[in-house]
């Protein structure tokens, strides 16, 4: 991660997304959705070419606990404080 860069992340309900901010060429692209099904968590991250289609990543509540965890024993690569 690079200073140069943000993204603004948002919710609308049971949804978030987080976007493109400044630096990026394109202000305001998705770079990755999350919907809380009821069941856990599905993240889609769009295709950003017509060469490469969505990823799609699905946790149940323990998953998603458990990876925030895991990530975050590298907060200060990932530019967290």
């Amino acid at each position: 991660m690079t200073k140069d860069f943000t993204e603004t992340v948002t919710r609308q309900g049971a949804w978030s997304f987080v976007a493109t901010g400044k630096g990026y060429y394109q202000p305001g692209k998705l770079l990755c959705c999350v919907e809380n099904t009821g069941n856990g968590y599905i993240a889609r991250f769009p295709g950003q070419t017509s060469m490469r289609q969505d990823h799609y990543v699905c946790l149940d509540y323990a998953q998603a606990v458990d990876l925030i965890q895991g990530l975050s024993m590298f907060k200060k690569e990932l530019g967290f404080a």
